[in-house]
C-alpha cells in the first residue's frame, strides 16, 4: 500500500508541475493516471493540482470523461460546457496568449471536437434530457460538416443523434441522419431498428419518443458504451515542401485494450455493435489535417515544437446495444467481453416495473 501512494503521489507532483509541459509529456501523466489508478484519483488531482491555463480546456474534457464513467452525468455536462466556453474564448481573444509551458491555449483535433458533443449527448441521454440531447446532437452534425472529412466514421455520434432526436420528437431530422450511414454486421440490424421507430414518429403514430413498430416491443433498452483506451500522440516529422520539414505527431493505439464488446443475457442474445473505432478515426481525421497544412491551407501553431496534448481519456470503441425487453422482463444481465470473448463481468439492469414504453438509457465508460 505504502508503495502505491508513493507512486500516485508521484504522478501527482508530475502533473502538478507538467500538465501543458508537452515536451517532456504531460499527458502521458493523466493518462498513466487514469488507466492505472483509475477515475477517483484522477478527478480528485485535476480538480486540486495547479494546471498550467493554456490546458483548462483539456483538463475539463479531462473531467468529463471520469465523471460520465462515475455516473455523475450533470457535472460531466458542466465539465463540458466548461470546456466549450473555454475554447470559444480562446478562438476570440488573444489575453489568453502564451502561459508557463510556452504554448499557447490547447486547440482540439477535428474528431475531438466532434466527440466533446457527442459525450454530451451520451450524458443528457443518460439523464432522459432528449432536448438537450438533441442540441448536442445539433452541434456535434455542424461540427462534422464544418471539416468534412467524407472518410472520417462517426456512426456512433449519427446514432447517438437520431436517438436524441426521436425523443425530442424531431422525427425526419433522425431519419436524415441515418440515411447517411452506411453500416454492416449487427450495426445494420440496429440502425434498421431505430429507423423502423423514427419512420413511426414521422407517420403520426406517437408525438414523441420512439414508437414501437408493429411485432416489436414497447420497451427496449439502449446500452451506449465507451470500451478501452483511445489512442495517443507520439513525435514524428512533416514534410511541407523540399526545403522544410516541422516537427508534427501522429497516432499511436494503445496496447492490452480489456473489454472488446458487450452482450445482453437475454432470451435471444444480442451483441453490441462498434460503429466508431477511435483509433482509425483519429488517424484520418489527423491525415485530413496534415493535408490542409502541406496545402497550405492550415497554419501549425507552435511549428518548431512537438505539441503531443491530446484528450487522453477518451475511449478506442464506441459501441451500442439494444435490446427489446419481454413485459415481463424485470432485470437484464449487460455482460462485458475480453477482445477474445470471454466474459470478464457482468452488471444487472433493473427495469422500472412502472416503465410503460420507450428506450432505458444505460451509459457505460468502461476502461
Amino acid at each position: 500500500m505504502v508503495a502505491t501512494l508513493g507512486k500516485v503521489a508521484a504522478v501527482v507532483l508530475g502533473l502538478v508541475i507538467c500538465l501543458g509541459c508537452v515536451s517532456v509529456g504531460g499527458n502521458t501523466i493523466i493518462s498513466h493516471l487514469y488507466y492505472y489508478y483509475g477515475p477517483e484519483d484522477t478527478l480528485e488531482t485535476l480538480e486540486t493540482s495547479d494546471i498550467n491555463p493554456e490546458n483548462l480546456a483539456l483538463a475539463d474534457l479531462e473531467k468529463a470523461v471520469v465523471l460520465l464513467e462515475l455516473g455523475r452525468f450533470e457535472e460531466s455536462l458542466d465539465a463540458l460546457k466548461s470546456a466549450e466556453f473555454r475554447l470559444d474564448a480562446a478562438r476570440v481573444t488573444t489575453t489568453l496568449g502564451v502561459a508557463r509551458s510556452g504554448y499557447q491555449p490547447w486547440r482540439p483535433e477535428y474528431h475531438e471536437r466532434v466527440l466533446a458533443s457527442t459525450l454530451a449527448m451520451a450524458n443528457s441521454l443518460a439523464l432522459y434530457d432528449t432536448v438537450g440531447a438533441a442540441n448536442a446532437a445539433d452541434r456535434a452534425l455542424s461540427r462534422i460538416a464544418e471539416f468534412d472529412c467524407g472518410e472520417c466514421v462517426f456512426d456512433f455520434t449519427r446514432l447517438l443523434a437520431a436517438l436524441a432526436y426521436g425523443g425530442a420528437g424531431r422525427f425526419e431530422d433522425g431519419v436524415a441522419v441515418l440515411s447517411g450511414m452506411d453500416v454492416e454486421g449487427p450495426g445494420l440490424g440496429l440502425v434498421n431498428g431505430i429507423r423502423r421507430r423514427l419512420e413511426r414518429g414521422v407517420a403520426g403514430f406517437q408525438t414523441e419518443g420512439l414508437a414501437p413498430p408493429p411485432g416489436e416491443s414497447e420497451r427496449f433498452v439502449v446500452a451506449v458504451l465507451l470500451f478501452g483506451g483511445g489512442p495517443y500522440k507520439v513525435a514524428t516529422k512533416l514534410d511541407l515542401n523540399p526545403t522544410r520539414t516541422i516537427k508534427w505527431y501522429r497516432y499511436q493505439p494503445r496496447e492490452e485494450q480489456t473489454v472488446g464488446w458487450a452482450s445482453a443475457d437475454v432470451e435471444e442474445p444480442v451483441i453490441s455493435a462498434e460503429l466508431t473505432d477511435l483509433n482509425a478515426l483519429a488517424a484520418t481525421a489527423l491525415d485530413l489535417r496534415t493535408r490542409r497544412v502541406v496545402a497550405g491551407e492550415e497554419t501549425p501553431l507552435n511549428p518548431d515544437k512537438h505539441d503531443l496534448r491530446h484528450w487522453t481519456t477518451l475511449p478506442a470503441s464506441l459501441q451500442v446495444l439494444a435490446i427489446e425487453l419481454e413485459p415481463a422482463t424485470d432485470i437484464v444481465d449487460l455482460v462485458y467481453h475480453s477482445p477474445d470473448g470471454y466474459e470478464i463481468d457482468r452488471e444487472p439492469i433493473e427495469v422500472p416495473g412502472a416503465w410503460l414504453g420507450g428506450p432505458i438509457f444505460v451509459v457505460r465508460r468502461v476502461p
